[in-house]
């Protein structure tokens, strides 16, 4: 449903661009035709170009934050829910919908119903209907709705050459199209005037024809300001407006001349710009650098009973532009909006106040730090397949250069999902075992891979990619000066040790 909502508010701008348009260079033109086709226009591109989607792919560096697999939650407070707006939004607009169609429904009914009671005359493609009721001549379709005995002879006899244009011209469908519009965009104000600006357009066409076919415009004219009675419906065509005087005015006018026509392209760079600001989506992709492997991604799948979950940490150093690709990265690829808010930083430019708050369309969830002292890892951790969201506490490595990595300390077989966390920025490098159910990533700005050492022997990172997680005992990494200590030269850009399970 909010999907369909975001919908609708793209529709209603586009509707509303076209109305602006129409109201501002077109509605006091005579170009009563070419207005009916761009009103129509503007119905048909506001129902179809929200469906029309662009994408562009960024490209930013590595970031600092860490994101790693897991096949649970991470520790975390419980997520505390929160008022659904989205759900209150959607009884509202869908409340006002069905009061709007159930009045539609009648008002098809009523006109079924009339014309029930009454005898049909018909006449070539016409087919009149004299009804005894004190109602406007109105045409729905061939239908011709009138009260003989409210006009003499000849009012009638213009009042009817009006109403054949409707049913030649078919002008009952642009009434139709609009009320259905009107249906699910009630919300939208500018609608409501839509609708009233496309039925005065088709009364203007109505009366340019017929006065064509007519030798006194005066008459016609006259007849219009003598002619008063109440409008029987809202989809039908309606000889009688309260907008005699601007009809009269119409009528009047001077032809528009054809190179005012130009003022129908502004449309164009207003719909462009519409494409721009709400149909463009921005794709985050990681650099790869002259790192390999499949880099950190919404691909980060546990095998534990197929959960598929996105973990994200936030630590006292995470910058302005981390907490902005953490906010990406999510609505772009699983549609979860976070907010960040409040966030405040001591001397050493370290985060010592944050909010946080999480919303997907099944779960909500925030959190809040406010102390002294540099925060402690937060875990944001989305769960694609619940659509399940928590956020708490982390763990950190501090400031140690020796990094034990497992599951929880302990080997899982299957379930082993290796986890990297390091406070360093002197290496960066991401694992993956061939059956792609191990995966590390430690932030840094190294573009060299560490190096790898295999049950006590040096090796590969393309033998690491092929063994399969089943049968990894234990991982451990080291960094700076602890890895140059043990490996020398060759250890500078970070050793990971792995350690197989024995057959």
């Amino acid at each position: 449903m909010e999907a369909f909502l975001i919908y609708i508010f793209k529709s209603s701008v586009l509707l509303s661009i076209f109305y602006w348009v129409y109201y501002l260079l077109l509605r006091k033109d005579t170009f009563f035709t070419i207005n009916r086709h761009f009103l129509l226009l503007g119905v048909f591109i506001s129902i179809l170009l929200p469906f029309v989607e662009f994408t562009t792919i960024k490209f930013i560096e590595a970031p600092l934050f860490y994101a790693t697999g897991t096949d649970s939650s991470a520790p975390s407070s419980e997520v505390r829910k929160s008022t659904n707006w989205w759900m209150i939004g959607c009884m509202i607009y869908s409340i006002g919908v069905l009061i709007l169609f159930i009045r539609f429904g009648f008002q098809l009914l009523s006109l079924k119903r009339l014309v029930a009671h009454n005898q049909v005359i018909k006449n070539e493609e016409f087919h009149y209907v004299e009804v005894a009721e004190e109602i406007a001549p109105f045409s729905f379709f061939n239908l011709i709705v009138y009260n003989p005995a409210l006009n003499s002879s000849k009012e009638l006899d213009m009042i009817l050459k009006h109403e054949k244009v409707h049913v030649k011209q078919y002008h009952t469908i642009d009434v139709l199209i609009i009320n259905l519009i009107i249906i699910f965009q009630w919300i939208n104000p500018f609608v409501w005037l839509y609708k009233k600006s496309l039925e005065q357009n088709l009364e203007f066409i109505a009366d340019r024809e017929a006065i064509n076919q007519l030798s006194s415009k005066r008459e016609y004219q006259l007849t219009l300001v003598r002619v008063s009675s109440n409008n029987y419906s809202a989809i039908t065509n309606n000889f009688y407006q309260s907008l005699i005087k601007k009809r009269i005015v119409m009528l009047n006018k001077q032809t528009s001349q054809s190179k005012k026509l130009w003022k129908i392209t502004i449309i164009l760079p207003l719909l462009s710009l519409f494409l721009w600001s709400f149909n463009t989506t921005e794709i985050i992709k990681i650099k790869s650098g002259k790192r390999s492997g499949n880099g950190i991604s919404k691909d980060i799948i546990s095998p534990n009973a197929g959960k598929k979950t996105i973990q994200f940490i936030i630590d006292k150093n995470s910058t302005k532009e981390d907490l902005n690709k953490v906010k990406k990265i999510l609505k772009n690829d699983y549609d979860v909006e976070v907010k960040f808010s409040s966030i405040e930083r001591n001397n050493k430019d370290e985060i010592i106040n944050i909010k946080i708050d999480v919303a997907s369309k099944k779960s909500t969830g925030n959190y809040a730090l406010k102390n002294d002292e540099p925060i402690h890892p937060i875990i944001i951790s989305y769960n694609s397949k619940t659509g399940s969201i928590s956020i708490g506490g982390g763990s950190s490595a501090g400031n140690s250069e020796y990094v034990w990595v497992n599951s929880n300390g302990k080997a899982k077989g299957s379930n082993q999902i290796i986890q990297i966390h390091s406070d360093e920025d002197d290496g960066h490098f991401e694992m993956h075992t061939d059956d792609k159910r191990t995966f590390a990533y430690i932030t840094g700005n190294s573009k060299k891979d560490p190096l790898f050492i295999i049950d006590d022997k040096e090796s590969t990172k393309e033998k690491m990619e092929k063994i399969d997680s089943d049968h990894i005992e234990t991982i451990n990494v080291l960094k700076g000066k602890a890895a140059e200590k043990k490996y020398g030269s060759k250890g500078k850009n970070g050793v990971v040790e792995i350690i197989t399970k024995k057959k």
